[in-house]
Parts: C-alpha cells; structure tokens; sequence
C-alpha cells in the first residue's frame, strides 16, 4: 500500500479531480470515445490534469476509463486500447509529477469503467480478464500509482478485474492501491445488483477504498446512507452535477461551483468520507471551490 496515500487519509480528506470525459468533450468538437484524445490532442489531456491539480487535487484520474480492449472492440477500435491506456497513465503521471512536492505530492490514478461489450462477455469470461489484464498492465506501464474501478455494476466484472489486478501486481512486483466505485440508485446497481451482496464480495479483497460515483445530489446521499451501514472501507463519494440541460445545442450542467462545494460540505459532514471528487459535469472550478470550502487556507499550497 501506498504509504503517502494512508498518510494523507489518516489526517484528512483526500481529494480527487472531477470529470475528464466530459470535460475534455466540452472543449472540443470531438464527438467519439474521449479515450481516444490522449493519442490525437495529448495536450488538451495534459492541460485538463494541470487545471484541476492547480486547483489543488491531490489525485488526477487517466483518461482510460473507456480502454479496455473489449469496449473498444464494440467501438470498431480495438487495437488501440493498450497504447490509450498507457498514454493517458503517462500523461496523467507527467502531470502529477510536475506539481509534486514533499508537503503535498500528486498522484495519477488508473481509471477502469466496466465492460459495454455484453455479447463478448456472455459467451468468454476468459476474454474479459483478457481485456483487464491488459488495461491494468498499459495502466501500470504508464506509471499509475493506485487504480480505481469506478461506475462499476456487477460482481463478475469486480472479481475479474481485481484478479487481474492482483496479477499485475505479481508480475511487476509491486503493490498498487485499488479503490473500488459503484454507481446505482436505492441500493442497487444500474443492473440489479444489491450494494450488499457487493460489498459482501468486496471485503474478501484488500481496497483501498470503496465507494459511489456517477449519482446526482439526490440520489448519493441516500446510497451513501446505505454503504455507511454495510461498509467498513474507507469511504469515497464522487456525484455528478445532475442531468445535463441542452442549451444551443449542447449539454450544459447548471449546477454552480458554489452549490457544489455546499453540497460536498454536507455529504463530510454527513458521511465522514475519505476522499471526495466529482464525476460528469463537475470541473477544475468546481473542485477548487470544494476544496477552498473545506480549507480556506487553500490546499493547492
């Protein structure tokens, strides 16, 4: 484990960035898999991690969550999952690297989404720690120093890719922090799966952290309920900013960095979280006002 990482959560909030597909879709005429802007505008990835460890994030997340050789299969772009992954670590770590001190070291965390590519899955399992494995090993490659499983729905796809994870770790020698992070609605996934049986599962596995991400407002504070009464794992929340509204032509998320940063403060209040961020819509404005609302003295510093 991590020993900077525990440090930190021992004696505060760790804090992680907010969205980066939708941020960098936002600020480009890009309509494909975001992913694939590591490889074609690496800069805009680059600027991205810079803007949210400047407004004081200890942890960056890659731009991978979608590069799994499996999704990208159904996008008609398998071949370049491995070298995505690997470049988003890269730069993601660049970045952290830059702004790192000894008072306040930077992290890039691995970002792995779960698999879309149903028909595969129905018929190889094998294939599916495939397509882990190699994502977890371009991740590593690229310099990741934890990983985090996120907007994840069902028991198969976790115990597959912790496995591989494990695997990864056993064939590089090196113990890399994982976090897992579901996405649900009343205590259960998107696909049906009670909290419970997966948190069940989950505490057979060493994490780092286990929490819920991709849920308005709403809908995290009753299910952030519910993981406090079946989870002893530190405690991650990442909401979204709502459903996004359609102005000119495009989707806009109205919610404030000041309505955020206030919401935020009720969830630690509240939950006694142990590392906050935020998912689709939230930015490095966002974050900032999150972090400046929980220490005036601004944590970027």
């Amino acid at each position: 484990m991590n020993s900077a990482l525990n440090e930190i959560i021992e004696k505060r909030i760790l804090f992680f960035d907010g969205a980066t597909g939708t941020g960098l879709l936002s600020g480009s005429d890009y309509a494909g898999c975001p992913d694939l802007i590591s490889l074609t505008d690496p800069e805009s990835v680059e600027t991205l991690h810079e803007e949210y460890l400047t407004a004081g994030c200890d942890v960056i997340e890659t731009n991978s969550f979608c590069s799994n050789f499996l999704t990208f299969e159904s996008l008609g772009i398998r071949a370049s999952a491995f070298e995505c992954a690997k470049r988003s670590a890269i730069l993601a770590k660049k970045a952290a690297e830059k702004f790192s001190t000894t008072q306040k070291p930077r992290f890039a965390a691995g970002s792995l989404g779960p698999v879309f590519n149903k028909n595969t899955l129905e018929t190889d399992e094998q294939l599916l720690n495939e397509a882990f494995f190699s994502q977890i090993s371009a991740l590593a490659e690229g310099g990741a120093d934890l990983l985090i499983f996120e907007t994840m729905q069902d028991i198969v796809q976790l115990n597959s890719s912790l496995a591989s994870a494990r695997k990864v770790m056993r064939k590089i020698n090196k113990n890399i922090p994982l976090i897992v992070s579901i996405s649900g609605k009343n205590g259960k996934t998107h696909t049906g799966t009670p909290f419970e049986e997966i948190v069940t599962e989950m505490s057979k596995h060493d994490l780092f952290a286990f929490g819920l991400n991709c849920e308005d407002f709403e809908t995290m504070e009753k299910d952030a309920g519910i993981i406090k009464k079946i989870s002893d794992f530190p405690l991650l929340l990442m909401p979204n900013l709502g459903l996004p509204e359609n102005t000119g032509g495009k989707s806009v998320y109205k919610t404030t960095p000041e309505d955020f940063a206030e919401k935020m403060s009720e969830f630690i209040r509240k939950f006694n979280p142990k590392i906050v961020g935020g998912c689709c819509g939230t930015t490095p404005e966002h974050i900032e006002a999150m972090i400046k609302k929980y220490n005036p003295d601004n944590l970027a510093q």
